[in-house]
């Protein structure tokens, strides 16, 4: 339908379908709202956007109602009413006007949606919405499709029969066999499904303490350097046995009944006095049982390399707290190898804090381990490795001497350092070896610390060139007005307390 309205002389045409119950395009002064269906009664409404005519006169409306759908579809018989009451005239269909008078609680689905579909074409959205709206649409259009493969099982009829080969012949079968487990193991929980879901609710069933067995020992491990069973890849009749059995069955049942709370297991475990142990040892000690079997005495092992990294950036104050997204690549030298397939396996640093994030973000290629962790023992990948091993080598050394991260490191707790403690060689000295390995340094390491300042200050007093180099480098620029000779002295001083036995150790 198409209404010509004419106020005062002036014509605007608004054209839209009446039955459809979609909006014709608004016009500057007329806006309208319509309802209806095909075969019923049908309203349309339309308000002027702005007041018309002068108080006191007469305004005269032209109204012009032209039907150009079809024979088919005419108007049969239409009434006009016109008003001059302030604010819009609301026409609601019976349908939705008797959905208005029952209580929203006692509306079904179907109501609910019939009432949200009639006000979101009576009742224009917001600009801002709309807008939010179209570009979101806009990103979903441009998303690259994307297919994952998921293992489904077959349905029974579609499954192939399994039958026991003979010395491993496929020709030579005999009887036919189905899923199930060996019969030497507990049975499957009442009601559990023969597929994956069925056996892990087996793996964790209370009649299974092996799970619960391997899981403390393996938390244990991580706290102490050494597992109660020492071969924690193994717990077969290849493996150690435990040293300590009574104590890992009852942390196993414990675990077990606290609803397997990890949470509650790491607690356990570091609020005893077993762990709270000092891990001073003596000659009788280390005799006696070199590998804390005992436990005789706290733990006291080298951090695994992705720690070690993570503690000179935490204790530098560069550590990133950013959690979760995709792997990052910190500073990494260039090897110049190639893919077998592609191009160049060396990367550009991420930039920000994705360059100073824990070491479990970063990238990883099977072929090209990252570096300085490869050197501190971190496996490459190409197998699963449950236990890691502990070496010493003089790699390791050079390492965090030299590799630019616990460079940067050192020349950032240097500037620490320096800004704690201004003019004060005692308090920095008391800073930053508190910092670095948690507790006061005694009166001989002081001692050892100012001299070894002392002698550095000299040097790089006589060389203002290599001053700026030692304490720039990595970190950039010092502030302005920074003394370079003396960040350059505990840059060098920074990068021994990182290299202490007791900061890379967990003692």
């Amino acid at each position: 339908a198409a209404v010509n309205t004419t106020v005062d002389g002036v014509t605007n045409t608004a054209v839209g379908d009446v039955h459809s119950g979609e909006f014709g395009q608004q016009l500057p002064q007329i806006q309208k709202e319509k309802t209806g269906f095909i075969g019923s009664a049908s309203q349309a409404f339309f308000q002027l956007k702005k007041p018309v005519g002068v108080e006191g006169a007469v305004t005269k409306l032209k109204l012009t109602l032209v039907q150009n759908y079809g024979e088919k579809h005419t108007l049969g018989r239409f009434r006009i009413s016109a008003t001059t009451a302030e604010g819009a005239v609301k026409l609601v269909p019976g349908t939705i006007s008797g959905l208005l008078d029952r209580p929203l609680d006692e509306l079904d689905a179907d109501s609910r949606k019939l009432l949200v579909d009639y006000y979101s074409q009576v009742v224009p959205l917001p600009k801002e919405v709309v807008d939010k709206i179209a570009a979101l649409e806009k990103q979903v259009a441009e998303m690259k499709g994307s297919t994952v493969p998921v293992m489904k099982q077959l349905a029974a009829d579609q499954r192939r029969t399994t039958h026991i080969q003979i010395r491993g012949n496929f020709l030579a079968k005999e009887r036919e066999v189905s899923e199930g487990l060996p019969a030497v193991f507990h049975d499957l929980p009442e009601g559990a499904p023969l597929d994956r879901l069925g056996v892990a609710r087996w793996l964790v069933s209370g009649d299974n303490p092996l799970t619960a067995r391997v899981v403390v020992n393996r938390y244990w491990e991580q706290l102490f350097g050494i597992g109660l069973v020492s071969t924690s890849e193994e717990f077969g009749t290849q493996g150690s046995l435990p040293s300590h059995p009574q104590l890992l069955d009852f942390m196993a049942v414990e675990l077990m009944e606290n609803q397997w709370n990890v949470k509650w297991l790491l607690k356990t475990i570091v609020m005893s006095a077993t762990y709270r142990q000092t891990s001073r040892v003596d000659e009788a000690m280390v005799e006696r049982d070199p590998d804390n079997v005992l436990l005789a005495r706290g733990p006291r092992f080298r951090l695994s390399a992705e720690m070690i990294r993570d503690q000179a950036l935490a204790v530098s104050g560069l550590l990133s707290d950013k959690m979760y997204g995709p792997s990052v690549q910190p500073p990494r030298p260039n090897l110049g190898l190639k893919a077998a397939f592609g191009g160049s396996t060396d990367w550009q640093t991420s930039p920000g804090e994705d360059k100073y994030r824990r070491g479990i973000y970063t990238s990883w290629r099977r072929s090209i381990p990252y570096p300085s962790m490869a050197a501190f023992d971190a496996p490459s990948r190409n197998v699963c490795t449950i236990r890691r091993g502990r070496t010493n080598t003089p790699l390791q050394a050079l390492v965090t001497l030299n590799d630019p991260v616990y460079v940067e490191a050192a020349q950032e707790l240097a500037r620490q350092v320096i800004a704690h403690s201004a003019g004060d060689l005692a308090g920095q000295v008391e800073f930053g070896f508190r910092r670095s390995v948690g507790r006061p340094p005694t009166n001989k390491e002081k001692q050892r610390l100012a001299e070894l300042y002392a002698q550095l200050h000299t040097r790089y007093a006589a060389d203002k060139e290599l001053a700026m180099q030692m304490a720039t480098s990595f970190a950039g620029p010092a502030a302005e007005g920074s003394d370079l000779v003396a960040l350059a002295s505990w840059t060098v001083i920074s990068n021994v307390l990182l290299n202490l036995d007791e900061t890379l150790s967990k003692r």
